[in-house]
């Protein structure tokens, strides 16, 4: 896994490894200030719901505190309050100054306790036996029997303190609390609209709302109308059981909208206080923030990619033009040249690229002339080679027939040493055409062929336009001497020598071929190294003259290659370059 990321690496261009080693250095600094920011924002996530929950466990609370408050005292009128009993039963011994200052103390009380809440619209006792109400400051009708009935049910169910009737919210009680007759009943109106501002005041955002839920009974007071959103909390509440939590906090969908949403059950009052924030509006200032960070980081990630190819393209361009340069001078054009406008680092290096260029020149002029140097050596040295060894033999011969009196072959032979060493000694050409050197190795086998009559020759047909072509001198005639004097001059049956040439894929390959049968394979694989050797130091033989001379002319993929022939003997190719310059 590691290798494949380090080759994957290496094969990225500049610039991609520039925005890579940017983004090395900006990706942990974004993440650490990605983990801040989200810790930040869990802080005042936190702070702010804790903030909402506190504003509710508040208002609840002094709502409680209120309340009980309001019920204390209804108890207290109830319970020891003589005026309130007096009143209820009316006994015989009270006259009529007695029972007005009753009804007065009376009214006195209820005007105190109205004005020590806000929150009491108004406050009316019913006395069954004076068959009317009396309220703070005046007396009023009976109470209906059906809102008699409704308070004296509220208070018989355990639960809430608070009766809702008719869309009106009441704290009653009844006196008694239990037998058949009633003395009296204190009703305690609640003002609903001063109940919704209160809980308005809560709402700070204009989508936000609080609600107070009798859950059992199923009323609510809530800010605003009462509408779908209102129908959802129920159903939310319905599925949360009371015992569950006394106080929570939840993220639902309401209206296909996520609201946070904080509640709280006060079970003294029975009932549950609600309070809902958009979390769009609840949390917009940290989606601010987040936008923000995201827009730095797309931003950071442009200016970085920018920045980069601003980079890449102040090292690019001139390595471009560099390696423009090179391919050139890889093409083999050294007389290319590079200018660089700027002085910086790169005109150093064009300077020096321009100066490899020109001392590669010079070197390879240099090389090229020691080449032809050693091609005109290594001939002068073949034809030194060639010369005495053979013209010792050649006189021997035409000694030979002279003595016999053979003077038909003795002309013969004497005409084939003219042509044969008048070429040899030309020393002013390096090349040839081919059917000269054609005619030269029939020269060298028209004398052979007057010592050894018995060798049949063979020359097979050239391609004609094979004969035109520019050659090396001295190409042919060590090969063909090379089969006389291995393969050919000790063999007892009758010799034969085979000479053809054929064309393919661009190649002309001259063949040689003999029947001797004094070779092994072995000879055949030492001759193939010595040929694939690159030693100066081995003794050079014809076969390694020639072989050398073809590649230093036309390169590594021409020159000698040896194989046992289909006539039993060795085999000697030559491979050229097929075509050439005529002569």
């Amino acid at each position: 896994m590691l290798t494949s990321l380090k080759n994957a690496v290496k094969r990225l261009n500049i610039f991609s490894k520039l925005v890579l080693s940017f983004m090395i250095v900006i990706i942990p600094l974004a993440t650490l200030s990605l983990l801040m920011n989200q810790s930040g924002e869990n802080i005042v996530r936190n702070e702010l719901g804790q903030s909402n929950a506190s504003n509710v466990h508040f208002y609840l609370s002094s709502l409680e505190t209120e309340m009980n408050r309001i019920i204390r005292v209804e108890r207290e009128y109830t319970g020891t309050d003589d005026d309130f009993r007096r009143a209820g039963v009316i006994p015989e011994s009270m006259d009529d100054y007695e029972r007005a200052q009753t009804i007065l103390r009376i009214e006195n009380k209820l005007s105190i306790l109205q004005s020590s809440s806000p929150y009491i619209s108004t406050i009316k006792i019913y006395f069954p036996k004076l068959g009317r109400s009396i309220l703070s400051g005046s007396f009023g009708e009976a109470i209906p029997s059906d809102e008699l009935d409704a308070i004296a049910g509220g208070v018989k169910r355990s639960g809430s303190p608070f009766i809702y009737w008719n869309n009106r919210l009441f704290l009653g009680m009844v006196y008694p609390a239990t037998g058949p007759s009633m003395s009296f009943a204190i009703e305690v109106e609640l003002s609903l609209p001063l109940l919704r501002q209160s809980l308005a005041q809560m709402s700070k955002q204009a989508s936000s709302g609080s609600i107070l839920m009798n859950e059992r009974e199923g009323w609510v007071v809530s800010d605003k109308k009462e509408d779908a959103l209102t129908g959802q909390l129920r159903r939310f509440m319905a599925q949360t059981p009371s015992g569950d939590m006394a106080f929570g906090q939840q993220r639902l969908k309401l209206n296909d909208q996520p609201y946070l949403l904080y509640y709280e059950r006060s079970a003294a009052l029975g009932l549950t206080l609600i309070h809902y924030v958009p979390e769009r509006q609840a949390m917009g200032v940290l989606k601010q923030y987040r936008t923000w960070y995201w827009t730095l980081a797309l931003g950071s990630v442009i200016v970085v990619i920018l920045f980069s190819y601003w980079i890449y393209l102040l090292i690019h361009q001139p390595m471009k033009g560099l390696i423009k340069g090179l391919r050139q001078v890889g093409r083999g054009n050294l007389s290319v040249r590079l200018q660089h406008g700027f002085q910086d680092e790169f005109q150093d290096i064009y300077h020096q690229f321009n100066s490899m260029a020109g001392r590669i020149q010079t070197l390879i002029d240099e090389v090229l002339e020691q080449t032809t140097r050693s091609q005109r050596s290594e001939l002068k040295q073949l034809q030194s080679q060639i010369n005495p060894h053979f013209l010792y033999n050649s006189m021997f011969i035409l000694l030979t027939l002279i003595k016999r009196e053979d003077l038909r072959h003795a002309e013969e032979l004497i005409k084939h040493m003219g042509n044969y060493f008048r070429y040899i000694t030309r020393n002013g050409e390096d090349e040839v055409a081919l059917e000269k050197e054609i005619l030269h190795v029939q020269a060298y086998m028209g004398i052979q062929s007057v010592r050894f009559p018995a060798i049949e020759m063979t020359w097979r047909e050239f391609p004609d336009a094979a004969l035109k072509m520019k050659v090396p001198r001295l190409m042919l005639q060590p090969i063909i001497e090379n089969a006389y004097v291995h393969g050919l001059e000790r063999k007892e049956d009758p010799g034969v020598l085979v000479i053809e040439a054929w064309q393919a894929d661009g190649r002309l390959t001259i063949g040689v071929e003999d029947n001797g049968d004094n070779l092994d394979d072995s000879t055949i694989r030492e001759l193939s190294e010595r040929l694939r050797s690159n030693e100066e130091s081995q003794e050079t033989t014809g076969l390694i003259n020639v072989h050398r001379r073809l590649q230093l002319k036309y390169g590594k993929q021409y020159g000698l290659s040896l194989s046992r022939g289909s006539l039993g003997g060795m085999q000697v190719m030559l491979h050229l370059p097929f075509g050439g310059e005529p002569e």
